[in-house]
């Protein structure tokens, strides 16, 4: 693309859902963090910012109309002197809550914190990436401060347009609020916190992490439990270059009680059938006018927070495995990678898994209310033991350790 013809695509209907909730679950972002030590120069990532942006227009796109459209101005590169992330509870941390910058209509930003451990932090509107679409976009921020050349992502294609070409292969199932969530039920209150975010670290990794923890969540919920997966659909076009919303859920429906490998293979059986193209057709809804999806939106969260009635239980996603040696750059060697799940009022709790070098890294945003807060940590202590138990252990010669 060039002046003369920028980078252009249409709003998706998915990505259509997503602009109300920038009101409604502010900041409204998903945010890819890696912890490091070392040093990076701010101008040598803003340089590499450049450069990636260069070959990565998702990074550069404001709203037009119907249409994303690249902007041609680079992210905002932003420096937080001697700021580190206020754990346990993220969610009272001045920086991860603030709003995107420098515009109103910005998308993407990237964070440098320099207290210790630094961080690199990826901050992402959804309306314009999915999650794997924000790890690609990283990943050649990073390439670019290796010096290498980013890999360019420069097909206009969002989730719509891929099924379309490909197919959907049978109905959407329905969406109804009628789902539990395994740390209940909390009236919201003001002053109260409307959302929590919490990171832990679990000394294990292996397969079937996703899988054992959706079937805890089952356990740990009354009646049956419906966990959306989201599901990248690069995989039906291996060929396919773009960071472009392209994730659909597959819906599992699990009984309390159900082992983990049944989850697994109820996984494997959707994604065999390629079950999560049908969910296209439910983003219809978004096509009324925005006051009447905020309305829907308002409806949704309060039927979760006061009656306990959801359209799931939770969303369970992994966004991958990484290595240090696979994200180091001159200067910097990371010692941790996580994914910070946006807030949202259409689901009471949106886990995000991980795994860097032998461990795995849970996240969660959770729907606050009166008793969600010690809830929910009774319940990420029960999955990181759970975990721990179940999960190959890390070798305790590894110097890593």
């Amino acid at each position: 693309m060039n002046a003369t013809h920028p980078f252009r695509r249409g709003i998706s209907t998915t990505e259509r859902m997503y602009f109300p909730m920038r009101e409604l679950a502010p900041p409204f972002l998903m945010q890819l963090a890696i912890p490091g030590e070392g040093e990076i120069d701010p101008e040598r990532l803003r340089r590499a910012v450049a450069v990636a942006a260069a070959v990565t227009p998702g990074a550069r796109l404001v709203r037009r109309g119907a249409e994303w459209v690249d902007s041609g101005v680079d992210p905002a590169v932003r420096i937080v002197p001697g700021h580190r992330l206020l754990e346990p509870a993220l969610e009272t941390d001045p920086v991860l809550t603030s709003a995107i910058g420098p515009t109103p209509e910005a998308t993407v930003e990237v964070l440098l914190l320099t207290g210790a451990p630094v961080t690199l932090i990826f901050r992402v509107f959804h309306g314009v990436m999915d999650g794997m679409g924000m790890v690609v976009w990283a990943g050649n921020v990073l390439r670019a401060l290796r010096g290498q050349d980013p890999l360019p992502q420069l097909d206009p294609i969002a989730d719509q347009e891929l099924v379309q070409r490909v197919g959907a292969p049978g109905r959407p199932t329905p969406m109804v609020p009628r789902y539990r969530s395994a740390v209940g039920r909390g009236r919201q209150r003001r002053g109260l916190a409307r959302h929590l975010l919490r990171t832990r670290s679990v000394d294990a990794a292996g397969p079937g992490a996703l899988a054992r923890v959706c079937a805890l969540l089952a356990a740990e919920t009354t009646g049956p439990s419906r966990i959306m997966m989201p599901v990248d659909l690069r995989r039906h076009d291996p060929e396919l270059r773009s960071t472009a919303n392209l994730a659909l859920p597959l819906f599992l429906d699990i009984a309390p009680g159900s082992d983990w490998t049944r989850v697994r293979d109820q996984i494997k059986t959707g994604l065999r059938e390629r079950r999560e193209l049908n969910q296209l057709a439910n983003t219809r809804i978004t096509l009324v006018p925005d006051r009447i999806n905020r309305g829907v939106l308002h409806t949704t969260n309060w039927l979760g927070a006061r009656v306990g009635r959801n359209l799931a239980s939770a969303t369970v996603s992994h966004m991958g495995r990484f290595t240090a040696d696979e994200l180091a750059v001159p200067g910097f060697r990371p010692t941790g990678l996580f994914v910070l799940p946006q807030h949202s009022v259409a689901m009471p709790l949106l886990f995000g898994l991980t795994e860097f070098d032998g461990r795995t890294q849970l996240t969660v945003s959770a729907r606050n209310g009166a008793g969600i807060e010690e809830r929910l940590e009774a319940l990420l202590d029960r999955i990181v033991a759970m975990l721990e138990a179940e999960l190959p252990m890390r070798d305790s010669a590894d110097p890593r350790r």
